[in-house]
This record gives C-alpha cells, sequence and structure tokens, in this order.
C-alpha cells in the first residue's frame, strides 16, 4: 500500500434516504479501504459529498411541492446520520450549496478549459416538451436505452452502463406532464470525448479496473467515443463559467471531477491546513488515488471524467484504482428509492449493530456480480457465523485465560504445533492484507479469511484440549491469544467497533494497528467477562421493515 492515499466515493444524490444497496458499495468499500490503510500506520483521507446538483434533486422535490435546497438539506443531514451509524467516517462531506471552495474550483477548472481550447461549441438537436416548456436531460424524461432496451433516463443507462445521447432514447416521454418531447436545436458546449481515445487506452492499461470496467471502456472506444455537453440550458446547477453560456448549468457529471479536488480542500481546511495544498497533495507522487463507484457509473468515471482531468492539465495525476460494484438487489430486483424497493440503512442501524451490519454486507458485497440480501441470509451470517462461531469461541477463550492463567495473558512457547498455527495465522493475515489493498480490493475474500482464521483456531484450541503438560498449555494458550489479537487487527477495516472492542478487552491501547502477529504482553489483563455478539431479535424483519 502506498504512503498516502485518496480514496474517493461517489457522492450521494440527496433526493432520498440510503438504502442497503447504496450502503454495500461505494461507501462501506471506501471506508474499509481507508482504514486498512491507517491499520498500516499509514496517512489518507476519505472523500465524499452530496451529488445535489443532479436534476433527480429537483424533480423529486417538484413531485413532493417542497423546495429543492431545503429538501436536499435533509436529506444531506439523514445521509449523514446513517453515515455515522454504520461507522463510516468520511473525512470530507462536502454540500456544494454551502461550500465556495466547491463553487469557485469547479468556475476555474471549466473556465480553464475553455481557455484552453478543450470545449467546442456545437449546435445539436435536444429535446424538449412543449407542454412544460422544458429541456428534456436526465431525470426529466423516461424512455427505453437505445442500447439495450432497458427503461432508462436521458444522458445514460443504469443496466448497460452505457450513455445515450438523449434524443435517441427510445419512446421518450417527459416525467412531469407524460408528453412526447419534440426535437430542436440547441447550441451548448460540448467536450470532444473521441480526442482522448488513445490517452484513455493508455490510462486503463495502467489502472486498476475490473474486468467488467475493462470491457465497458474498450468496447466504447472500439465504438468510437461521443462528443459530451458539459453544459444544459437549464435551471439546476453552477453557472457555465463561459461567457455567451451564461445561463447554461454545469453538467453535473463532468462537475463531479473538480468536485472531488473540492473535497479534498475541505477536508484539508477542515484538519487546519491551507485547501490551497489540494493541487500539492493530490499530485504527490506518494499518493495514491482510488476511487469507489458503482458499475452503472462506470462510463463517467472511467472515460469522461480522466479525459477532462487531462484536458485540464495532462501533469495532473491520474487514480490509481478505479473500483467498482455491481447492484445488491432486493429478491430479484435491485434496490430502488424512487419506487420504494428497499431496506433502508437507517431502520437497520437502529436494530442492528453496526459491526454485524457491515460484516454482512461486506461477506455479500456485489463486487464482480449482483448478489442479493435475504433476511434468512442476514441470520445466517450474524446469528450462526458471529454469535455463533465466533462469540462462542471467543467465550471460550476468555474463560480458559481466566481459569488458567488468573485473567491474564500467559507466556507463550516454541511447541512445534503451536509455532506451525502462528505461521497459518500470518498467512491468513497477508491474503487478509492483500484483499483489502487497492490492487486486490476484496471484502468478500477479506470476511471470509476471518471467519477463516476463526475456525482454524476453533480447531486449534480443540487440538490442544488433550495436553496435560501445564507448560505446554499454557503455551497453547498464549497463542489462541495470538489469535484473537490477529482478529482484531484484521477486522478493524469492516468492522471497527467490534475490532477496537476486542482490542481494548485483551488489554491493548488506542486503536487496532497492524504490527504483525504475535500475542499481547505477558501479564496483560484480559477483560474476560466481555461479550462481542448476540443472536438478533426474532422478530427483526418487523422491527426493520414496519419502521
Amino acid at each position: 500500500m502506498s504512503a498516502f492515499t485518496l480514496v474517493t466515493a461517489a457522492p450521494p444524490t440527496p433526493n432520498g434516504d440510503l438504502h442497503l444497496g447504496h450502503l454495500s458499495g461505494p461507501y462501506s468499500g471506501a471506508d474499509i479501504r481507508i482504514r486498512a490503510q491507517r491499520l498500516l500506520g499509514q496517512g489518507g483521507l476519505f472523500l465524499t459529498g452530496s451529488d445535489v446538483h443532479q436534476s433527480y434533486v429537483p424533480t423529486k422535490a417538484r413531485r413532493d411541492g417542497v423546495e429543492p435546497l431545503e429538501m436536499a438539506e435533509g436529506f444531506a443531514d439523514e445521509i449523514a446520520r446513517i453515515f455515522a451509524s454504520a461507522d463510516f467516517a468520511p473525512d470530507a462531506y462536502v454540500r456544494p450549496w454551502r461550500s465556495e471552495l466547491h463553487r469557485d474550483i469547479v468556475h476555474e477548472f471549466f473556465a480553464r478549459l475553455h481557455a484552453r481550447g478543450a470545449l467546442r461549441v456545437r449546435t445539436e438537436q435536444a429535446l424538449f416538451c412543449a407542454g412544460c416548456d422544458r429541456y428534456l436531460f436526465e431525470a426529466h424524461l423516461t424512455g427505453k436505452c437505445p442500447h439495450c432496451g432497458a427503461a432508462s433516463d436521458g444522458n445514460s443507462c443504469e443496466n448497460c452502463a452505457l450513455p445515450n445521447q438523449v434524443t435517441d432514447v427510445v419512446d421518450a416521454v417527459c416525467n412531469a406532464c407524460g408528453g412526447r418531447p419534440d426535437e430542436r436545436p440547441v447550441e451548448r458546449l460540448v467536450f470532444p470525448l473521441s480526442e482522448y481515445a488513445e490517452r484513455l487506452s493508455a490510462f486503463h492499461a495502467a489502472t486498476v479496473m475490473s474486468p467488467q470496467l475493462e470491457a465497458l471502456c474498450a468496447d466504447m472506444i472500439e465504438r468510437g467515443l461521443p462528443d459530451i455537453p458539459v453544459g444544459h440550458p437549464t435551471d439546476w446547477g453552477l453557472e457555465m463559467p463561459v461567457p455567451g453560456f451564461e445561463g447554461h448549468r454545469v453538467y453535473v457529471w463532468a462537475e463531479m471531477m473538480p468536485g472531488y479536488f473540492a473535497e479534498l480542500a475541505e477536508s484539508l481546511r477542515a484538519s487546519g491546513r491551507d485547501p490551497e495544498e489540494w493541487r500539492t497533495v493530490w499530485n504527490d507522487p506518494e499518493t495514491e488515488i482510488v476511487q469507489f463507484f458503482g458499475f452503472d457509473n462506470g462510463y463517467f468515471h472511467a472515460l469522461l471524467q480522466p479525459a477532462l482531468l487531462m484536458a485540464y492539465d495532462p501533469g495532473f495525476q491520474l487514480p490509481r484504482a478505479l473500483l467498482t460494484n455491481e447492484f445488491y438487489q432486493l429478491g430479484s430486483s435491485k434496490f430502488s428509492t424512487s419506487r420504494r424497493h428497499a431496506i433502508w440503512g437507517g431502520d437497520l442501524l437502529a436494530a442492528v449493530p453496526a459491526s454485524v451490519a457491515r460484516f454482512v454486507l461486506a461477506h455479500d458485497r456485489p463486487e464482480n456480480e449482483r448478489t442479493s440480501f435475504s433476511w434468512d441470509r442476514f441470520h445466517e451470517l450474524a446469528d450462526g457465523e458471529l454469535a455463533g462461531r465466533w462469540q462462542s469461541w471467543l467465550t471460550d477463550l476468555f474463560a480458559r485465560i481466566e481459569t488458567q492463567a488468573g485473567g491474564l495473558v500467559p507466556a507463550g512457547g516454541a511447541q512445534p504445533s503451536q509455532e506451525r498455527f502462528l505461521r497459518l495465522l500470518e498467512r491468513i493475515a497477508d491474503d487478509c492484507l492483500t484483499a483489502y489493498s487497492a490492487e486486490h480490493f476484496s471484502p468478500r475474500r477479506a470476511t471470509r479469511l476471518l471467519c477463516e482464521l476463526v475456525s482454524c483456531a476453533r480447531d486449534f484450541a480443540a487440538a490442544q484440549s488433550r495436553t496435560r503438560d501445564s507448560g505446554r498449555a499454557t503455551a497453547a494458550l498464549a497463542a489462541e491469544t495470538a489469535a484473537a489479537r490477529t482478529l482484531a487487527q484484521l477486522a478493524h477495516p469492516v468492522m471497527p467497533a467490534f475490532a477496537s472492542r476486542l482490542w481494548t478487552a485483551l488489554g491493548e491501547e488506542g486503536a487496532p494497528r497492524w504490527d504483525g502477529v504475535r500475542p499481547p504482553a505477558a501479564g496483560q489483563r484480559v477483560e474476560t467477562s466481555a461479550r462481542f455478539f448476540a443472536p438478533l431479535p426474532e422478530d427483526l424483519e418487523e422491527r426493520v421493515m414496519g419502521a
């Protein structure tokens, strides 16, 4: 892992609460990655914010009869509460409507693109609703994707992740009145993405990406990259800082690139540093930039935004890893805020400890294919694995520390079977730390390795139970405490509350840190009465779904 990591998570749109589909993807991934970085004693920042300028904000507000920014403020507050309940700890959670840094950095970004000749003025056909007198794009219209036929809004398809030109959306209708749009010419600023195809291919070859994201990018480049409007004649968003286009608003997916700069600047200011240092931090050779987002947003993060960054300044550092997730489903269809087909994060976290929820979401994270949530599966992992296997081993271990060692960590030994066990723990630890790295990032793999560690420790304890020699028994007990300590270390990125509790119960101070596989210091007092997991309430589903 690098000496310093900037981790970004695609900012959530403040038009609804967060459901488990949201939590299972970029936000849990980013939080796990930054905690793994800090576990190793290395620096980093976790950056995100509110994607307030998405057209889904005013369309939702219009349907609900509320003022858009007032609605956004309320949902941003709720998202921040859910983050806190889930132990997600971003260093920056920027609300653009409050941030002068965000506005100024975005405006400078597009003014510079214009000054460098990177933006072109084009007159193109666009869709308008005559009845609403509205320019239609993104959430303002609905139809079928011209590429895959799935239901799609304007600009991009959630199903196949390909962009559209809006005018080619099949059977498009206005989302406000249901009317059929007509085409009219409109003058816009566009970004000629195709001019960056060769540089993008080189970037992709040097960047950590999933096979499906690689395939999406290669396919789009082979087809020929489209010109992308980066400004729209609409009334929501930041004004385009280009003469003659003051009435246009910056396209929100293009705004996101400098928005990450603003999140970095705000995090620096919050830590007492000069926010103008964001350029230095971003471009430091020791900085690794890792971005988390859903696969449906792959085109924006892997093609549009890197090309914009290349145009802004060819010397700027590009991301080292682009880490995606697929949809997390509820039954046979994806979680959906708009259709209210969801289990809401706040409701679940009010009834279930954060470490339990984080473990389940990581264990079944939709990394390379869609996975599904079910209550049976949730209980299987929470009750069967955590409250069952993990807690029973820790309870038994702590009881033996109390009865055999007076509640103190015993001194270790050098018996061959115990040395082999410690080497096994080291191999599991190496694999787990690899699963936390950007290059091989997989919380699914990491949680399975944590379960393997517990299983190996249980097997070791059973195998040592026949030992009658007190010295050998004491040495075996010390080796088991090394397993518990290693579990606290390796679990910390996924389950910070549990890991910290186990760490302190073993007599360790501060936050868990990686310093190798070893038992706590001999003679250190263990809180042998500590408990970590309990069975979930039998009526959990009713509590959460009825909330």
